[in-house]
Formats: structure tokens, C-alpha cells, sequence
């Protein structure tokens, strides 16, 4: 997906020969396919997912037991998490905690990960006994493991001579297609040779290949030369010193640590392992080196390498080989500065500390693993053993410029003085303090100035807290120096629901139907499907200018690459440039065109303007690169909604539903601003389209949540019948509303293609184009201004909301709020206006809960406000103007998390925290729920049976993408026939089974789905009833059989439209209780109880699947997930996984508690239930309001009252927490 080993999708496990070789032990790891080239494969045993287990030879226990425990939704990633954990297995036995912490190489966005740790932390060593799991399925491969013992004589001395003959050069030599030379080598000498023979104008080493993750890689250079086999490179000795090879990997460093910090004089090892623990993951580390790291930051200095870091931190060298035998030993620092073309980094000098050196290291990420630092640092201290000053000090930090690496004053500030004093603090701190502010640099998209030099100095504080003797430290400020991340738990959860067996199979808790298919690789998606002879690869060709107008294009360059086919732009569209669907029957979806490429008007920076098409898919996207554009009247761009409201020319009224009525009791007037920005959908599968020729005309395979939209503006764009174009879709890797009208762009020129040439192209979109050229969640603000009583009921509010549609106004998200604006809350007070605002950005998009989660969030902070300013419980506020008549629900569902959460006794507890500690601080906040489903849908549902056996199949116009709309439509057919599930399967979604389907989305296509079933058992039941009554009790296969003999219709149709809509209020409430590290903004969410209003669940596993999945999507959109534009032009600067963080598995609560609301129905058409994928989204902004309050209570600290109201636009990141915490230095102290 990511191509760049953030995501872990592509994770397998691979044996190939170690440093240990001689011994016949092969190591067996996990490692990201996508960073490792094919040819560096030589010798090794790869195990994918489909070579572990498959439906041939029975399915491997981690496969079943992830199925089962319904740790899969739309299964894209589910491969890799397997491949993952199998991995780790391989390698050691893991107790519980490990599972959760050596997982943080994979990424989910559906799931919110709590079912995937419970069932592979079945698997840890300390797991409670499971008598469905065989753990001796799951030992060590002897075969891998074994040692076998060496054959040849020998006698008992210390050495052995091995001759040359023993030790053969193997090395090989490849041309490659491109033109690129590969050689793989397994001896020093070797490398040099190749140097003299083939020149070093173009080369790169090659280890793990994993650099490319922290710098993509475009093109590779002329020379590439596998080292990984080269056996100089690796290994340890002591001799002084501890001497690692640079060729080691990460991995085996930190085992090397472990060994080794055995010894007195190298303890601080342990400290150094620590912190390696937190760098990247572990399949990356399994391949990655030391001198792979070191190099990526030699060439880009701007690079946070933890390990640079560690080095500096300990007085680490370098030993530089020059030619064989001709070495230097450097220092870090002076190692930057060296011109290393063609010289090799051979190893690391670790040198002998001992106890009187004290060591901390910390390291800052927007999540708690797997990310680069935004600020890492580490402090030595040698220290005198009775006075305790500091004889000798290192002080290094990273992040906080390419060229700042220790901080020389300071260091000599502290030298000569007794550590561990406030007088000696202060002085360190001011003398830091002057030093950063010469040295620390923008490093966008990392976070401003401001935070990076702030925290650098709360962190030497931090390092002397954890450092000093605990008699010298105040209890008040001990807990500044625990590193919150470290000393989580093991996650534990709980769900609560009830279930009817009387009604089963409806509303019985079963897995989804395709999950052990998805986590055995079985389950196909659009880019599985086969390649054809002669098939193409397109790319799209993005401006590179905000705004401005297209001069002239030239694709000559492109187009002289060997194996770039063509290149097309708006001209050589047949029909219209627009790739959405137009109709007034999709109204709430779309209003406006939409350019397919740019038709000489840049609306935005990489706005599509192109289509590159080559053999590979690589060469089309280098191919794209090439092309050049001659623009004219460029411009600056307006990104930000809070700018572009001002502008009157930019917004345009929508609605406006004024207040019923105006209270009397104004005690106060409160105003308000409040701003969100964008969020990206993060798919595990990007966008994606292969398209072949046929008979008819053109055959489509989409990533789409709506067909009818692609084979409606291919034939529209293409001037091509709409019979002549099929669409068809298995299911999708995660659609989250990106894949509604988005992937029509990416379809439709994939199908303009196919008709130019003739031939199959596929079109996979990189995560870094989606990220660039396709819109995201919209940014809103809202200006209020809100009367209120002195209870905070409001009286009168004005609130006007403005929506970022990007450069067009189109999808139509304003309808969805329009009933959610207040919430739960009484609506009479409320003047309710939005607008549709438009900036220079992508057109917007639809986005899990939309246009609910913008208003209900807006509304639920509003209530935040009044609370603060007045100085009252927030709760009480939202009880207080609580609409009773129409969702009393609210207060029965708060009474019962009350109780279930025992929130009085938690509510003191957090008060007395707050008290007792000044670095860590607590909040504990409820947020309130009322959403109602919007829009009606147009699908077919047909229903057939097969006479032979009684087998049933369905093809409904539903999408699956995790919902578990197969699942639930299996369900509801096998209640109504009285057969069992297994008797039933849903087949693929296409324009011919289907046609003229409406989108799949606003969480309303399960249930619609399921009316059609319903429609479709009926009918079936009712041809089938005379020949049931003419027969004695048959069983459904003789019952099937003698309706074929009678020549019955065994197939049947129902058509879902507007008519058989049914709308039912969800509501929840939620209790989410964080903590902060005041000191750096990093935070831990401790425990979330969450009650969500789902009547009566036809599946309540997958339910609480989506309701848990939604509400993390949500946290992370409060918390971690962080667009960042470049302001002069518009570029989107996170545009991939290095700089865009998705919560992961040690993100989410520490203890997450699930309730469904008991006794509650939906319609019985919907047969109790109601909707769930999207409303928990919304219920994340509780742990917005739960840090706000850990955040006051800082501030409190610091001086400045509750009662003051302070904005945090957009996510609560590490950088927001930590500056509005407005710690002062001052305040630094020991006791």
C-alpha cells in the first residue's frame, strides 16, 4: 500500500543464512516485501501468507483465530498482521506485553485494533490456557532452528584455520532491464574492485534497502551492490572497546546490547537497546543497518536518526576503511562533514563506561510507536562519586536542525558543577535555552520552532528528574521523569451486549463470513486480478503550481524513455472532461462537474492535468516526472478556512433554520471560535482500476464504493454506450467514504486509456498521489455566540458553520448536518446558518461521519466552553440543556455509564492525581451523541437457488469494504428460509446484476440491503408455499427440487428505493479519561467507556467492530493525524506515511469498555436494528475534552485560572499539548 514499509501489508517471513551460518543456524524474521529488491533474494526460504496456511492444506491456528475473533473487517491488511505475528513466533516465545509492543509494524484502519491484540495475544507465552489453540502448532521450525553439529575433525584448540578454498567468492553480476548493473558480493576487497572497474559517478550500497522509507527513492543510481552477505561487515568482538560491524543489522545490534551490557563497564547498553526499541519496527530492523542509517543521515542531514543520536550520546567512533586495509577512525561529528564516496563504514567503537556515567535518552513521536522522532535527545554524565559533579557531560539532540547535534555550551556549563541542584539547573537551562535559539531551524511538515526548542529544554529536565537519586526529588515532581509510553500496560477490554437466541441467526454473534478467506490471503481485490498480455500502466500527471494557467505541455521527455507508450491530456477526451455523475436523482451526493485533467486553469497544487502511460508501473511513474508544464499568472493560494470565511467572495449561504424561541435567563454572553481541518481516509488499499478490452467495449474492475458512477462517466467521457461498459467490484480494502466519486477520476482515465490503445491498463494510485491530488475530510469553523444562564442552559446561540469544500462546492455535505447542528440538545435556542466556503485546495470529499462529526464535535465543545467560563461540571452543562422530550435516551444511557464506570469515585480520583502531581495530569470527560441516518438509496437485490442441492446465491448492489453487509445479508436469508448459513454465499457487486446502484455509504447500505433480502425470502417463500403444503415436512433441498420439477421460478428481484427508507436516532455517550506528560505533550489514553444505541444488533461482533473502528478513526483525527500544507504554494507536505500518523496498536485506550444500550429496537422493517459504521467517529472527540482538561489542570499550575478559555485548532498533537500547557521554566524544578 504505502511502499515504504509504514503499513505492514506486505509483510512476509523469510530464513536466509546468518552470521551463524557456519553453524548451520538460519534466522527466520519478518521483513516489508516492498523494501526488498528480488535480487537480493539469493539464498533465501520467503513464507507468504498463503504458504502458512490456505484452504488446501488447512489453515494455519493464527489465521483461524484472528477470523474467529473477528480481528479482520475489510481484510486488507490482515495478511500481513499474520505474516507478522507468525514472524515473531518464529523467532522467541512473546509474553503479552511483547505481542502489543512488537506490533507496531502494522497498521489498521478499520478495526481500531483491540480484536487483533486480543486474539494473537492468545498466542504469549503468559496467555490465560486456551484449549482451541494447539501451542505445539506453534513452536520454532526445528528445521530453521536446529543446530547442526560440524562434521569435520577437529581438535579442542581456541582456532581454526580456514583456507582460502573453504571460502569461495561467489560473487554475482546482473544487468538489469532498466540499464542498472547489480552485483552481490561477499567480500570487502570486492566492493573496492567494483569501485575501480565500474567508477563511483553513480552507486549505492545496499543492506536492507530500507532507507527509502525515510527518503523515497525514485530512481535508483547506475551501480547497485548488495552487501548483505558480507560477512566482514557484521558481527562483534571486545577488545577495549565494543566493536560492532556497520553491515549489522538493527536487530541483532540490540541482541548484542543485551549480551554484552552484561558487563559492568558496558551496563549502559540497556539504556541504548531501550531506546532502539521504539526506532522503526521490527521487520524493518530485522534488515536495516547501522550504516544504512548513518548514511541516510549523512546525506540528509535533517534526518532524526535515533541511532546517530545514541552514538553522539556515548562517544561512539567510526571506523572508515578508505581502500583495503587503509582506515581512519572518526568521531560522529567530523563523520558528517566526510566526502564518503567510495569508502566504505566498516564498524562502531562503543567505548568501556563505567558506573560513575549516567545515561538517559527520550525520544518524541506524534505516536507512541513506529514513527520518526520530531525531537529525540540523549545525556551523558560522568559524575564524581562523593560530590556528584560532573566530570565530563554529552548533551545531543536530534530534530532540531540538519546541522545541531550537541549543545558545546551547555556542556560546559555543567561541567565542574553538582548535577543534581536547582541553582545548577536554572544556569543549564538559560544556557540552553540562548544556544537553541541560535541553532533551531523550521523543519516543516515537523512541528514549529516554538515546540521543538521548549521541549529540548523540558527534556534535559526530564533526563536530570530520571537521573537524580530519588531522596532528591520532590514526590510533587517524580513523575516528570516516567516516560508515559513506557510504562503502559498490557490493553485489556471488555463488550457488553445481549443477544436473543430465539431469533438466531439474527442478532447472533457470529465472525464475518469472509474473514478467514481474508486472513489467509484467499480474498481477492482489484489489483489481484490477473495480468493480461500487453496491459499497460497509467499515471496521473499532477501540476506543480497552485494556482495559475497551463502555457503549454510538453511530454517529449517522457515519451523518450524506452517503454512510455503515451501521454494524454483534456484534448483527447472524446466526450465531456468530468468524471461526476451529474443528476438531479444524486443530489445529496454530487451538484456540480468535476474536471477529469486540468483544462488549462490550475484549481490547486497536483491537480491532475495528465495521463503517463508505460510497460511498468515504476516507469510510468517516473515517466510522469518528465513532463513538462509552462505556466503563467501563477498565484498564491487561500488554504485555510479560517482565512478564506473572511472572504465574501469565497462563501455562499446554504441554509439558515432560525431559533423558536429566546430564553429570558441570560446570565452571560459567550463567544467562540472553533476550527477542524482534513483528515485522509488512510485505505489500506489505495485507489485502484484495471481495465480491460472486450467484445462489447470495456471491462472495468474498480476500488469503488459506486459502479453505477464509473460506468455513467466512462460513457459520458468516453461517448461510449453505457451497455458496452462493465463494472464490477469483489469488495474493497477500506472505503471510508474516499471511494464514493474519487476513484470515477482515477476509472474513467484508466478507461480512456483501454479505448486509445486498445489494451489493458491498470491503474494503482500511490499513497502519495492520494494524499496529493484527492480530497479529504472537509475543515470547518464555526463562529457562536451563545446567551446562557447561570446553570449554562443556553438561552439564545448564533451559529454559523462554514464548510471547505476545496475549489468547488459539489459534494453535498451540508445536508447531512442539517439535523445534527444542536445534537441532543434542545434546538429552540439555536439560529443555525452554514455556508459552503471554497479554497485552493482538492475538492473535498466525503469522510466517515460527514457533515455529522463536523457539527456534533463543534456542538459538544461548545458545551465544553459554557462549562469552563462559568465555572461549572461539564456534565451538568449538558444534562442542563439535554433535550428530554426528544432523546431523554441520553440520560438513561449516562446513568448507566455512570454506574458501570464508577465515575464519581474516577472523577476524585483524577482531582487528587491533578493535586499531587505537577508533570502528569489527568482529564476525564463524557461527550454526548444524538446521530440520524440521512439520504435514500436505489438498489437491486436478486436472490437465486439452484435445484440441485438447495445452494442459494445473492448479488446485491452493496459494496463490502469491512462493514460485514455480506454477513448480515447471509443472516437475514437464512432467518427467513430457516437454512443455514452455510447454505447461502453473496456474489461479486456488478453493473449487470445489478445496474444503476446507488453509492454504497452513510452507514444505511447494510440495512437497505437487508430489506432486499427480506423482499426477496418473502417472494421465494410465497412461489415455494403450494408445493411446501403438498408435501409431508420436506427438508429444503427436497423442497427445491420438487419446485424445479413443477417448473417454478427459483429466482427473484427486489428493488430498495426511496420508499423503504427507515430512520432511527443512534445516540451514545462516552467517558474517556487521559493522561499527559506535561513535559513533552505525549499522552496515554487510560481507560474509554463507550455506549452506543445500536437496537437490536443483527451481528453484534461485527457491530462492536464498527463502533470500536469508527471511534478510533475519531481519536486519531483529535490527536495524531496532522495535514500540513506549504503555505506559498499549497503543497501537501504529509503526504505519506513517514509524515502522516494513524493511531496504531499502543494508541488506543489501555482499557476500552463497550456497551450496547439494552432494550432498544430499531423499525421492524430494519428488524431491530439501527446503523453503526460511522457515529462512534464522532464520539472521539472525548478524548479532545478529556485532554483539555489534563491541559487546564497544567495550566492551573502555571497560574492561570480555569475559567480562561484558550482555542486548539484542529488535532490535540504533542505540540499543542505541550504549548498550551504553558509551562514556564521557572518552574523546572528538583524539590
Amino acid at each position: 500500500m504505502c511502499k515504504e514499509a509504514g503499513c505492514g501489508a506486505c509483510i512476509v517471513s523469510y530464513s536466509r543464512p546468518s552470521d551463524d551460518a557456519a553453524f548451520g543456524r538460519h534466522i527466520v524474521q519478518g521483513v516489508n516485501s516492498c523494501m526488498v529488491s528480488i535480487t537480493s533474494c539469493q539464498d533465501w526460504e520467503i513464507s507468504t501468507i498463503e504458504g502458512i496456511g490456505n484452504r488446501l492444506k488447512g489453515y494455519h491456528p493464527l489465521q483461524v483465530t484472528l477470523a474467529k475473533d473477528n480481528g479482520t473487517q475489510c481484510g486488507y491488511c490482515s495478511p500481513g498482521w499474520v505474516m507478522a505475528m507468525y514472524s515473531l513466533l518464529k523467532t522467541k516465545p512473546r509474553t503479552m506485553l511483547d505481542v502489543e509492543r512488537d506490533l507496531s509494524s502494522n497498521t489498521c484502519r478499520c478495526t481500531g485494533y483491540r480484536p487483533i491484540l486480543e486474539a494473537f495475544k492468545k498466542f504469549a507465552s503468559d496467555a490465560p490456557p486456551n484449549k482451541l489453540i494447539d501451542i505445539e502448532d506453534l513452536r520454532l521450525c526445528h528445521k530453521d532452528n536446529e543446530l547442526r553439529k560440524c562434521e569435520r575433525k577437529i581438535d579442542n584448540t581456541d582456532w581454526y584455520l580456514v583456507s582460502a578454498k573453504e571460502v569461495p567468492n561467489k560473487m554475482i553480476r546482473l544487468e538489469l532491464h532498466d540499464h542498472r548493473t547489480w552485483y552481490r558480493v561477499e567480500m570487502i576487497n570486492d566492493i573496492f574492485n567494483i569501485f575501480i572497474t565500474e567508477g563511483t559517478d553513480s552507486y549505492m550500497l545496499i543492506n536492507g534497502n530500507t532507507g527509502k522509507g525515510v527518503v523515497p527513492i525514485l530512481e535508483y543510481p547506475r551501480l547497485l551492490i548488495d552487501i548483505s552477505c558480507v560477512w566482514e561487515l557484521q558481527g562483534h568482538y571486545l577488545d577495549q572497546n565494543l566493536v560492532i560491524g556497520a553491515g549489522t543489522t538493527l536487530t541483532k545490534v540490540m541482541e548484542i546490547f543485551e549480551d554484552i551490557s552484561e558487563d559492568e563497564y558496558f551496563s549502559y547498553l540497556k539504556v541504548l537497546k531501550a531506546h532502539l526499541d521504539v526506532v522503526a519496527h521490527i521487520p524493518v530492523k530485522n534488515v536495516g543497518t547501522i550504516a544504512g542509517n548513518l548514511m541516510v543521515k549523512h546525506r540528509h542531514p535533517e534526518f532524526q536518526s535515533d541511532v546517530f543520536l545514541l552514538l553522539t550520546t556515548v562517544g561512539a567512533e567510526l571506523t572508515i576503511l578508505y581502500a583495503p586495509g587503509l582506515t581512519e577512525v572518526v568521531p560522529m561529528h567530523k563523520f558528517l562533514q566526510l566526502d564518503m564516496t567510495g569508502k566504505i563504514l566498516l564498524n562502531v567503537l562503543f567505548p568501556p563506561l563505567n558506573s560513575q556515567y549516567k545515561i538517559w535518552t527520550h525520544k518524541i513521536m506524534p505516536r507512541s510507536q513506529n514513527s520518526h522522532a520530531y525531537v529525540n535527545c540523549g545525556f551523558l554524565y560522568k559524575l564524581d562519586k562523593v560530590t556528584k559533579e560532573v566530570l565530563e557531560c554529552r548533551i545531543a539532540y536530534g530534530g532540531l536542525s540538519p546541522k545541531f547535534t550537541r549543545a558545546a555550551r551547555t556542556e560546559s556549563f555543567v561541567v565542574g558543577r553538582r548535577l543534581f541542584s536547582n541553582e545548577t539547573l536554572q544556569g543549564a537551562l538559560s544556557v540552553l535555552d540562548q544556544e537553541l535559539t541560535l541553532f533551531v531551524v523550521p523543519m516543516p511538515p515537523n512541528p514549529s520552532v516554538e515546540y521543538r526548542k521548549d521541549v529540548a529544554l523540558a527534556l534535559f529536565y526530564k533526563g536530570i528528574l530520571a537521573l537524580a537519586p530519588k531522596n532528591e526529588i520532590s514526590p510533587y515532581y517524580a513523575t516528570g521523569a516516567i516516560k508515559i509510553h513506557e510504562s503502559r500496560p498490557v490493553s485489556k477490554a471488555q463488550q457488553d451486549f445481549d443477544t436473543d437466541p430465539a431469533t438466531y441467526p439474527l442478532n447472533k454473534p457470529i465472525p464475518k463470513l469472509e474473514g478467514l478467506l481474508q486472513c489467509a490471503g484467499e480474498a481477492k481485490y482489484t489489483d489481484d486480478v490477473p495480468t493480461l498480455p500487453g496491459e499497460v500502466y497509467a499515471c496521473f500527471v499532477l501540476t506543480t503550481v497552485p494556482l495559475g494557467k497551463i502555457v503549454k505541455i510538453d511530454p517529449s521527455k517522457a515519451l523518450e524513455r524506452p517503454g512510455v507508450i503515451a501521454f494524454y491530456s483534456a484534448a483527447d477526451i472524446p466526450g465531456i472532461n468530468s468524471f461526476i455523475p451529474v443528476n438531479p436523482k444524486y443530489i445529496v451526493l454530487v451538484q456540480r462537474d468535476e474536471e477529469l485533467l486540468c483544462d488549462g486553469n490550475v484549481k490547486y497544487f497536483n491537480q491532475p492535468l495528465g495521463i503517463i502511460v508505460a510497460e511498468t508501473e515504476k516507469l510510468a511513474e517516473i515517466a510522469s516526472k518528465l513532463v513538462h508544464v509552462t505556466y503563467t499568472d501563477v498565484k498564491k493560494p487561500v488554504l485555510d478556512i479560517k482565512i478564506a470565511k473572511r472572504d465574501p467572495a469565497r462563501n455562499t449561504l446554504t441554509l439558515n433554520i432560525p431559533a423558536t424561541r429566546v430564553g429570558p435567563n441570560v446570565n452571560r454572553i459567550i463567544t467562540g471560535e472553533r476550527t477542524i481541518y482534513s483528515q485522509y481516509h488512510f485505505c489500506m488499499e489505495t485507489l485502484a482500476c484495471v481495465s480491460h478490452p472486450t467484445e462489447e467495449g470495456i471491462k472495468v474492475y474498480a476500488t469503488t464504493q459506486w459502479i453505477d458512477g464509473i460506468q455513467g462517466m466512462t460513457s459520458r467521457a468516453l461517448k461510449m454506450d453505457t451497455g458496452r461498459i462493465d463494472v464490477s467490484v469483489r469488495r474493497l480494502g477500506g472505503g471510508f467514504g474516499l471511494k464514493i466519486t474519487r476513484p470515477t477520476q482515477q476509472a474513467v482515465a484508466c478507461n480512456l486509456v483501454v479505448s486509445k490503445l486498445n489494451r489493458p491498463c491498470r491503474f494503482i494510485q500511490s499513497m502519495r498521489t492520494n494524499m496529493r491530488a484527492v480530497g479529504k475530510r472537509l475543515p470547518n469553523s464555526v463562529d457562536f455566540e451563545a446567551s446562557v444562564s447561570d446553570t449554562g442552559v443556553i438561552q439564545y446561540i448564533k451559529y454559523s458553520i462554514y464548510s471547505d469544500n476545496g475549489y468547488i462546492f459539489n459534494e453535498n455535505f451540508t445536508s447531512l448536518g442539517m439535523d445534527l447542528y444542536y445534537n441532543c440538545y434542545d434546538r429552540g435556542p439555536w439560529n443555525y446558518t452554514s455556508y459552503n466556503t471554497v479554497t485552493d485546495t482538492a475538492s473535498n470529499t466525503w469522510c466517515r461521519s460527514p457533515g455529522a462529526l463536523e457539527n456534533v464535535t463543534s456542538t459538544e465543545m461548545i458545551m465544553e466552553q459554557i462549562a469552563y467560563e462559568l465555572g461549572l461540571d461539564p456534565l451538568n452543562v449538558r444534562l442542563a440543556n439535554l433535550d428530554r422530550v426528544r432523546h431523554n435516551a441520553i440520560q438513561e444511557m449516562t446513568d448507566s455509564i455512570m454506574a458501570k464506570a464508577e465515575y464519581r469515585e474516577r472523577r476524585n480520583n483524577v482531582e487528587r492525581f491533578n493535586k499531587e502531581n505537577r508533570w502528569k495530569k489527568r482529564g476525564l470527560r463524557f461527550t454526548f451523541l444524538k446521530w440520524s441516518p440521512f439520504g435514500t438509496q436505489y438498489y437491486d437485490v436478486n436472490l437465486s437457488v439452484f435445484h440441485d442441492d438447495g445452494a442459494v446465491i445473492i448479488s446485491h448492489g452493496g459494496v463490502e469494504m469491512g462493514q460485514g453487509v455480506n454477513t448480515k445479508a447471509v443472516q437475514i436469508c437464512a432467518y427467513y428460509l430457516k437454512i443455514p448459513v452455510e447454505k447461502i454465499q453473496i456474489k461479486p457487486n456488478d453493473t449487470l446484476t445489478t445496474p444503476n446502484g446507488f453509492a454504497t455509504g452513510g452507514s444505511l447500505t447494510s440495512q437497505n440491503v437487508g430489506i432486499g433480502v427480506q423482499k426477496c425470502c418473502e417472494a421465494l417463500l410465497q412461489i415455494l408455499a403450494p408445493v411446501r403444503e403438498k408435501l409431508e415436512n420436506p427438508t429444503w433441498e427436497q423442497l427445491i427440487q420438487a419446485a424445479f420439477a413443477a417448473d417454478l421460478d427459483l429466482q427473484t428481484h427486489a428493488l430498495v428505493n426511496a420508499s423503504d427508507q427507515e430512520y432511527s436516532d443512534v445516540y451514545g455517550v462516552t467517558l474517556s479519561e487521559v493522561e499527559i506528560d506535561v513535559l513533552t505533550g505525549e499522552h496515554e489514553i487510560k481507560r474509554v467507556d463507550l455506549i452506543e444505541d445500536t437496537g437490536r444488533s443483527l451481528n453484534p461482533d461485527i457491530d462492536v467492530g464498527q463502533v470500536e473502528g469508527a471511534f478510533i478513526m475519531g481519536v486519531g483525527y483529535w490527536t495524531c493525524e496532522e495535514m500540513v500544507y506549504d503555505p506559498p504554494t499549497g503543497e501537501v507536505l504529509t503526504d505519506r506515511t513517514w509524515d502522516y500518523h494513524v493511531p496504531q496498536a499502543r494508541d488506543i485506550p489501555e482499557d476500552f469498555r463497550v456497551y450496547f444500550r439494552k432494550g432498544s429496537f430499531g423499525t421492524p422493517k430494519a428488524l431491530g436494528a439501527k446503523v453503526v459504521g460511522e457515529p462512534a467517529t464522532c464520539m472521539g472527540v472525548g478524548i479532545a475534552l478529556a485532554l483539555r482538561e489534563a491541559i487546564t489542570a497544567a495550566r492551573t499550575d502555571s497560574g492561570i485560572s480555569s475559567r480562561v478559555w484558550y482555542d486548539i485548532d484542529g488535532p490535540y498533537t504533542v505540540e499543542k499539548i505541550y504549548l498550551n500547557s504553558a509551562t514556564k521554566r521557572e518552574q523546572f524544578k528538583l524539590n
